[in-house]
C-alpha cells in the first residue's frame, strides 16, 4: 500500500544516510525515492524527525555543544 512504500523508502534512505556519516550526496537516489513515493508533507515530518531523533541522541551522550542548546532555547515554539 501507499503508506508502506513510502515508509519503506524512508526507512532505506535513513540507512544510506546511517552508512555513509549523513554524506547526503552518497544518497542521493535514495532521496529521490523517497520524495517520489511520499508526499511532500510526509518527507517534510520525517526530516524533522530525523533530525530530532539525532538531536536527542546526541544529547543523551553529550555531545551537544552549548551554544547549539542556547540557539534552541531561543527559537520560537509552535
Amino acid at each position: 500500500n501507499y503508506r508502506e512504500k513510502c515508509w519503506l523508502a524512508r526507512d532505506d534512505y535513513w540507512k544510506c544516510l546511517d552508512m555513509n556519516k549523513e554524506d547526503k550526496e552518497q544518497c542521493l537516489k535514495f532521496r529521490q525515492l523517497f520524495e517520489a513515493s511520499c508526499p511532500i508533507t510526509w518527507v517534510t515530518h520525517f526530516d524533522q524527525k530525523r533530525e530530532y531523533d539525532i538531536f536527542k541522541r546526541q544529547l543523551a551522550l553529550g555531545q551537544v555543544e552549548t551554544d547549539k542548546l542556547k540557539s534552541l532555547k531561543q527559537q520560537p515554539t509552535h
